[in-house]
């Protein structure tokens, strides 16, 4: 088996933990987020987000589990990679929320594992949806 891409970031915002968990898990509004085109909701938990225009590049997304204003964790596949996301909130205060947000990333073969590790850094991708993230806040 190939060795997985793990990354874990940890973020402070200063926003209410429950404004944070509805905008997270709110797969119905997604412009927010860089990169993607859209999203198409399935039964049981499950949707698949897409990152262009031909039908072709998508992710299938599967909620492992969901507890409210907690933990949201989720398996995702897709034709190049398998893997599980895993998402803490921490209240800290009122207006005060610590994420803590872990991506384990399987590449699906040998080529790939190696072109994953000098050109797809998750890392920056969740650095991205954090900075996504405050803008949506902010608005």
């Amino acid at each position: 088996m190939n060795k997985p891409l793990i990354s874990e970031k940890e973020i402070v915002l200063g926003y209410n933990i429950k404004t944070i968990w509805s905008i997270v898990v709110n797969n119905n509004d997604y412009d927010w987020r860089s990169g993607l085109k859209r999203i198409e909701l399935l039964e049981n938990g499950k949707w698949m987000e897409y990152y262009d225009d031909s039908g072709k590049n998508f992710t299938l997304f599967s909620i492992k589990k969901k507890e409210e204003y907690t933990l949201y964790s989720f398996d995702m596949e897709n034709k190049n990679f398998y893997g599980t996301w895993i998402g803490k909130f921490i209240e800290i205060n009122e207006n005060e929320t610590k994420l803590i947000f872990a991506e384990t990333i399987y590449m699906k073969n040998k080529i790939m594992n190696v072109l994953a590790k000098l050109f797809f850094n998750i890392g920056k991708i969740q650095e991205q949806y954090f900075n996504d993230l405050i803008k949506k806040l902010s608005e």
